[in-house]
């Protein structure tokens, strides 16, 4: 079953709710800030919006991904662009992990797409084999449990990490928008004993207590805020149930 991800709908506010349009947006934005260099593959693009933002800048850049119906709406978007931009940007609906391609990248881009590997390895060995030297690999997945029928993976802090850092020294994690955003450098050599040093895994604890204090505290809130409407309405049954009597 396909994913139908729209996500330049969402960045556009044409479908879903002012919160979705402004988690997609801050999030296209802040994968478009953290790119460097000038060849940028992006894998999982979609309806292709962060490609074509990235090819407004100057930046050459590649977009896959596995969806046809993406790929054919990434190229009419692209189509409306001016002749620099068209020139910068090239779709290609392929398998990535199969894709037997030359070419290195300075910057790959994951924008969600861990989250539908069971075995995120084989996608971050094909990753560190596109990047060239000390090329950068950013990374955006749904931060805690999201329920979705394809997601396989559920991230956090420290396991979003720890699957990286074999391929990829992990440079900044942030929370934005319930979206778990990672910048990370490539190892010249794949380490698959490596063990993060004890600051970092204290400042990976420190960013999930700190994002799921914030969670709890906004549940909570919820939780009243129902209880609340549910005992006015329950008030309001017992005052009509005695109006009733009373007429009756």
């Amino acid at each position: 079953m396909a994913n139908h991800d729209r996500v330049n709908e969402r960045y556009y506010g044409q479908i879903n709710s002012e919160d979705s349009h402004e988690a997609t947006r801050t999030r296209v934005h802040w994968m478009c800030r953290e790119t460097t260099g000038k060849r940028i593959l992006d894998v999982g693009c979609s309806q292709g919006i962060t490609s074509i933002l990235l090819g407004r800048e100057g930046f050459r850049v590649t977009g896959v991904d596995l969806e046809e119906e993406s790929i054919r709406y990434a190229q009419e978007e692209l189509a409306k662009e001016s002749k620099p931009v068209r020139n910068h940007v090239d779709f290609r609906m392929l398998d990535i992990t199969q894709w037997k391609a030359r070419t290195t990248f300075d910057t790959v881009l994951l924008g969600e797409v861990l989250e539908h590997f069971a075995h995120p390895e084989t996608l971050l060995l094909q990753v560190h084999r596109l990047l060239g030297e000390e090329g950068t690999l950013i990374v955006t997945v749904p931060y805690g449990y999201h329920p979705f029928y394809d997601h396989k993976q559920t991230f956090y802090a420290s396991n979003l990490a720890m699957c990286l850092i074999p391929y990829f020294e992990v440079l900044k994690l942030e929370v934005h928008h319930k979206y778990l955003c990672c910048v990370a450098r490539k190892r010249q050599k794949i380490q698959l004993d490596v063990k993060p040093p004890l600051n970092q895994v204290l400042d990976w604890m420190k960013l999930d207590h700190t994002h799921f204090e914030k969670v709890e505290q906004q549940h909570l809130r919820s939780m009243k805020q129902r209880k609340k409407a549910l005992d006015s309405a329950v008030d309001q049954l017992k005052r009509l149930r005695r109006q009733e009597n009373e007429e009756g």
